[in-house]
């Protein structure tokens, strides 16, 4: 994520936890000024004693808010925004629309489908998308800006995963296809899910796995 911004950019960490994003900025002399955000003191403490740790703690502004609320739209450029629930990334976005002109780099934990799709339909659009293997789990990585997406783009896996043939996108699929199978077994189970429900996300497992054969032919 961090290789995502451009060098001289005014860079903001949503969500900072550890605050190594920050601290690796300005070791690299990607930016010469950071700001650092958390909803919690204790993630905020230790972002400050990593900076600290690194000997850049003079060069990130610590902040302690949800969200972007103790932002200012003309003091960054570039965002990254990772290591949360869609829902809440849809509500920092949705909170502030100014970040249509902002670059963002979202790495969201759930709600996929849902942010993506609220994304294509509120001017945020999806520029890139990288997935990330890391101890054991693979991370789906957006590069967004303000925008509008094809509204023939499909809202279960990014295109361009598909045309830079992600190599790690076959067992990206896998996890999503077996969750969502899952989910479906539970459906079938409830006694409130209606027929139009079951149709849907059965529909939406066919379309996952046309789109896994499909890679499979690249992948061999």
């Amino acid at each position: 994520m961090a290789d995502k911004i451009e060098k001289g950019s005014r860079a903001a960490d949503v969500g900072t936890d550890h605050g190594y994003i920050p601290a690796w900025l300005i070791q690299q002399g990607i930016c010469e000024h950071v700001i650092a955000s958390d909803i919690k003191p204790g993630p905020l403490q230790t972002a400050v004693n990593t900076a600290i740790s690194a000997g850049v703690d003079d060069k990130i502004d610590f902040r302690l808010c949800s969200g972007l609320d103790a932002y200012k739209p003309d003091e960054f450029d570039a965002a990254v925004i990772a290591g949360m629930g869609g829902e809440t990334v849809l509500s920092i976005l949705e909170a502030c629309p100014w970040t249509k002109d902002k670059k963002l780099i979202i790495q969201p934990q759930s709600k996929l489908p849902e942010l993506r799709c609220w994304m294509n339909k509120n001017g945020f659009a999806i520029e890139d998308a990288e997935l990330v293997y890391d101890t054991g789990r693979i991370y789906l990585v957006w590069t967004v800006r303000g925008g509008y997406t094809d509204e023939k783009d499909s809202v279960l896996i990014d295109r361009q995963l598909l045309e830079k043939r992600d190599p790690l996108l076959g067992a990206y699929l896998d996890g999503i296809i077996k969750r969502e199978l899952k989910i479906l077994k539970g459906m079938e189970r409830g006694a409130k899910v209606s027929d139009e429900e079951l149709a849907a996300h059965r529909k939406m497992l066919d379309e996952l796995k046309y789109i896994k054969e499909e890679t499979e032919t690249w992948q061999k």
